[in-house]
C-alpha cells in the first residue's frame, strides 16, 4: 500500500470513529435458550419434560426403555425437566446387572408387576438370568424403573454428569423430579457429593417463585422436586413435590382416555404438571409419535389449560425425539 492510500484508509477510519454512531449494544444473554424468558417467574415458564428420564434405549443394560437417549443428550436437545426414580440397588456377580435391594425388591417386584405386567417381567428376568442372582457390597442409590434388574443408572454418576453440564450452560434452568424410594438424607448426600449443593434452590417462605433471570443470576439453576419426602428443615432445598405441583393422571391406553383431571398435588399448587404418555410399554416409540404430534399434544395441553384455569407448566412425554414437544412448548411460551 502507498503512503498516500494508507493515509486516506486513516482518514475513513477516524471520521468512522466519529460519528457519532453508538457501537452496536450485546444482545442479552437468554435464558433457558430465549431472552424472552428472563423476566417470567419459574411458574410462568412451559418447560420440555420426560417421563422416566433414566430408562433411555441408547444407555446400557436398559430394558422396556422409555426415552431414546440419556439424561445428558435430553439436557443436550433442549429437555429441562426429568422425571425420575430413585431406588437402592447392589452389585451382583453378573457383570452390568444391579439388584434391587433386599428390603426394596418385594415392593419393587409387585411395582414392575403393576407397571410392565407379570409375564413380561418374568420373562425378561428370565432373559437376564437375573432372577436369582444375590445382591452383593454396598447398598447404594440408583436411578431405576421399579426393579433394578430390568435397569439401572448409578446415581452419583449420573448426578456428577448433571453438574458438569451445568457448569457448562450457565444460562440454564433444570428441575429433577424424584419418584424417592431413597431417603432424603441419601438422595441429598448424593447431590452433596456430586457438587450439586451450590446449584439447588431453596423456596421462598412465601411460596412465591423467582424469575429465571434472578435464578441464573443467584447460581440456583437446579430446582430438586421429591414424589414422597421433603428435606424439612435439614435440606430445605429437597422440596415436597405435590406440595408445589398438580398434576393429571398417567395411565392412558389410548389418546382417547386422555383426562386432566386432578390427580396428584394441591389444587392451588402454582406448577402443573400435564402427563401425556400412552402406558402400552410394548409400542412406547410408536404411540409417542402418534400422542406428541402437534395437533394431539397442543389441543390437550390447551384443554387442560381451560380446565384446570392454569397454562400447563412441566410437559412430560416419551420418547420426546418424536412428534413436535419442543415446538409445542415453544408455542405455549409464546415464542416464535
Amino acid at each position: 500500500m502507498t503512503r498516500a492510500a494508507a493515509l486516506v484508509l486513516l482518514g475513513v477510519l477516524l471520521l468512522a470513529g466519529c460519528s457519532g454512531d453508538p457501537p452496536p449494544e450485546d444482545s442479552p444473554p437468554p435464558c433457558n435458550g430465549h431472552v424472552e424468558l428472563c423476566d417470567r417467574g419459574y411458574d410462568e415458564v412451559a418447560y420440555a419434560a420426560t417421563h422416566n428420564s433414566m430408562s433411555a434405549a441408547s444407555e446400557r443394560g436398559w430394558l422396556f426403555a422409555e426415552q431414546p437417549d440419556g439424561i445428558i443428550a435430553q439436557l443436550d436437545h433442549g429437555i429441562r425437566v426429568l422425571l425420575v426414580d430413585s431406588w437402592y440397588g447392589q452389585a451382583t456377580e453378573r457383570q452390568g446387572i444391579v439388584a434391587t435391594a433386599d428390603q426394596q425388591r418385594r415392593e419393587a417386584f409387585e411395582q414392575a408387576k403393576a407397571d410392565f405386567g407379570a409375564t413380561p417381567v418374568r420373562a425378561a428376568l428370565r432373559l437376564r438370568r437375573a432372577a436369582g442372582l444375590a445382591p452383593r457390597g454396598e447398598v447404594r442409590p440408583y436411578l431405576c424403573h421399579s426393579m433394578c434388574e430390568l435397569g439401572s443408572t448409578p446415581w452419583l454418576q449420573n448426578l456428577r454428569d448433571i453438574k458438569a453440564w451445568l457448569d457448562g450452560h450457565p444460562r440454564d434452568v433444570v428441575t429433577l423430579f424424584v419418584q424417592d424410594e431413597v431417603t432424603p438424607a441419601d438422595t441429598a448426600g448424593v447431590v452433596e457429593a456430586a457438587g450439586l449443593e451450590p446449584y439447588v434452590y431453596t423456596p421462598a417462605t412465601d411460596g412465591s417463585w423467582p424469575t429465571l433471570g434472578q435464578m441464573i443470576d443467584a447460581g440456583t439453576r437446579l430446582v430438586v422436586l421429591m414424589e414422597n419426602r421433603g428435606g424439612g428443615d435439614r435440606w430445605p432445598w429437597l422440596i415436597p413435590g405435590f406440595d408445589v405441583v398438580q398434576d393429571t393422571p398417567f395411565l392412558f391406553k389410548s389418546p382417547a382416555d386422555f383426562s386432566c383431571a386432578s390427580n396428584r398435588g394441591d389444587p392451588d399448587a402454582s406448577l402443573f404438571l400435564v402427563n401425556h404418555w400412552i402406558d402400552e410399554k410394548g409400542r412406547v416409540p410408536q404411540n409417542a409419535a402418534l400422542v406428541n404430534a402437534r395437533d394431539v399434544l397442543l389441543p390437550r395441553l390447551e384443554e387442560c389449560e381451560q380446565e384446570r384455569g392454569r397454562p400447563p407448566n412441566y410437559v412430560a412425554v416419551d420418547y420426546y425425539d418424536r412428534g413436535d414437544l419442543f415446538s409445542v412448548v415453544d408455542e405455549l411460551n409464546g415464542l416464535d
